[in-house]
């Protein structure tokens, strides 16, 4: 069954840290934010930008819209990296599969 929250790494004797899905998410939101080249998708039916915690790994999936002839690989590794680097200093905790899902192109 998949969690809301983690718990932090660090432990002290006041108590535990617990970061909920929405930190990671809001993250992950503002990094492809930043980017010029996607967008995120935005669906009717389902939410464009997903995160899961299951057996404390934190898998996050996108779903975007590339510019029409923009490097899709080279921006697509850029974000993955950018999303993992975010969490990893702002949280303490790494992501262990950032999915980016290529669902469309813009033109503009």
């Amino acid at each position: 069954m998949a969690q809301e929250y983690l718990l932090a790494k660090n432990k002290n004797q006041l108590g535990q840290i617990a970061l909920s899905k929405s930190v990671f998410e809001t993250i992950a939101k503002i990094a492809v934010e930043e980017e010029e080249q996607l967008a995120l998708a935005d669906g009717a039916f389902r939410s464009a930008l997903t995160c899961k915690i299951t057996d404390d790994q934190l898998i996050i999936t996108l779903d975007v819209k590339v510019k029409y002839l923009a490097k899709v690989e080279e921006i697509c590794a850029r974000l993955q990296a950018k999303i993992y680097d975010s969490i990893s200093h702002m949280s303490d905790y790494s992501p262990d599969v950032i999915d980016i899902r290529i669902v469309g192109f813009l033109f503009e």
